[in-house]
């Protein structure tokens, strides 16, 4: 359900005339006025439950998480339009998908609102409203805040379920065997399919009560296995447009055609128009299936680097070892800079021999205990565990400067230098991995803005 701001106001309806108005600007003036008592009375609660604790820090709450909840109960209470409301509504979609992967339970933030809730309506009851303005005040309160609630789960609970998703789908695939044989199986059962129906039409055969392509082997396996191996690529649902395509005008246009006499050049315009789908589709089903054997064996084929896949995976682990044995942990996140003038300049295949020189000088500067990640195109993520800031810069200093002294050696005798810009960010007990790659992202992003090549450390 989608809420606005007249549909809230319409379910007060039945208030009288000006009361509405009125318990709105007592709300506002209440919510204003003791912001900040109501976020000391939460996180003071929540900091004394054991379950909740985990997921919080002093400096955190002090810093960061108090302030950020008094703007969120001012921009719920206090809003006094739609774009207002649904701007809060956006930002606690986005707490619920930080929450998610945070891991924090639902059901903790569920206590939170309550005790929020019973704050304000205390508060209310005590204020100098009348007896039924009273009544519609606490009304709204709840019911805002229930909707706040409501949204945040919704989001909590689409990106759980992605994440279960996600990790099922490879566990079925890591268990369902050799993923390249399935691959040549499925690619066989495709051109199995397009060699029947191309027989049939040369020997001039019926085509009507015929096997269309989503009925055949590779059809059925499509409908049937790959949505759960392949879950949520992006080329699953492109095949089964071309599927669709094949089915909904080409086939029956086929068996149109082999009810007159046969013309050559329909027959080969039909030819071609099967021919191509067959071949995006392979190209498609290629495509999907590398993806999923890189990530059956958690490897970047290209540079052998970990996959960017198993960033959730390890990093949760590292928060969780951080807040349980009080260690540090920092993330460096490194560009290549200027890299598109190098596949410009010498070829991509010159620049893929960049990728695996810079990926070679990052293993070799960091220790088994670390990891390194091709986080996308000329990017790298590295986790350095137990380290603080300090060692870390030093660390991505020594990388720097082993990158620009590298020489990458291209065809016919030439040879290509790069440097590289990085960003650092050490874990400030933010539970959500997220947060702290964006820090480092941002950190990445002044360090190219100071002119490429050099470190900048995040601000804490």
């Amino acid at each position: 359900m989608s809420y606005s701001y007249e549909s809230i106001d319409a379910l007060f309806e039945w208030a009288p005339e000006g009361a509405l108005a009125l318990v709105k600007q007592e709300i506002s003036q209440l919510v204003r006025r003791d912001k900040a008592v109501l976020a000391d009375a939460f996180y003071d609660y929540m900091m004394q439950d054991p379950n909740a604790s985990p997921f919080l820090s002093v400096k955190a709450v002090e810093a960061r998480l108090k302030p950020g909840l008094q703007k969120w109960l001012e921009r719920l209470l206090c809003h006094d339009s739609e774009a207002e409301l649904q701007a809060v509504l956006a930002m606690q979609r986005h707490v619920g998908e930080v929450h998610a992967r945070a891991e924090i339970p639902l059901q903790l933030v569920a206590r939170g609102m309550r005790l929020l809730k019973r704050e304000i309506c205390s508060r209310i009851v005590a204020g100098r409203l009348g007896r039924s303005e009273t009544l519609l005040a606490i009304m709204r309160v709840t019911h805002l805040i229930d909707v706040a609630f409501e949204e945040m789960s919704a989001a909590f609970e689409h990106s759980h379920e992605h994440e279960v998703r996600t990790d099922e789908a490879y566990r079925m695939s890591a268990g369902s065997g050799d993923l390249l044989l399935e691959r040549e199986r499925q690619t066989s059962a495709l051109l199995d399919w397009e060699s029947r129906l191309f027989r049939a039409m040369a020997m001039g055969l019926s085509l009507e009560g015929g096997t269309s392509l989503t009925s055949s082997a590779f059809g059925l396996w499509l409908n049937h296995k790959a949505a759960l191996i392949f879950d949520n690529t992006r080329e699953l649902p492109l095949i089964a447009e071309c599927v669709a395509r094949v089915d909904n005008a080409i086939f029956p246009e086929a068996v149109f055609a082999r009810k007159k006499a046969p013309v050559p050049d329909d027959v080969r315009a039909l030819i071609k128009a099967v021919t191509s789908e067959v071949e995006q589709i392979r190209f498609l089903l290629a495509s999907m299936f590398e993806r999923l054997t890189d990530l059956e064996v958690g490897r970047d084929v290209l540079t052998q680097l970990f996959n960017r896949r198993f960033l959730p995976t390890i990093m949760k682990r590292e928060i969780e070892l951080s807040r349980r044995k009080g260690t540090a942990f920092c993330v460096l996140l490194l560009d290549i800079d200027l890299f598109k003038q190098v596949n410009d300049r010498f070829g991509h295949e010159s620049g893929d021999r960049v990728l695996q020189n810079v990926a070679g000088v990052l293993v070799g500067q960091v220790r088994a205990s670390d990891f390194v990640f091709r986080y996308g195109g000329e990017e790298f993520l590295i986790l350095l565990a137990e380290v603080d800031h300090i060692k870390a810069c030093s660390v991505a200093e020594k990388i720097r400067r082993r990158i620009e002294a590298s020489v990458t050696p291209l065809t016919d005798d030439q040879s290509v230098s790069v440097t590289a810009s990085i960003g650092v960010a050490a874990h400030d007990g933010h539970p959500d991995f997220q947060h702290l790659v964006d820090r480092a992202d941002k950190a990445l992003y002044q360090a190219k803005a100071a002119g490429r090549n050099c470190t900048v450390l995040a601000e804490s």
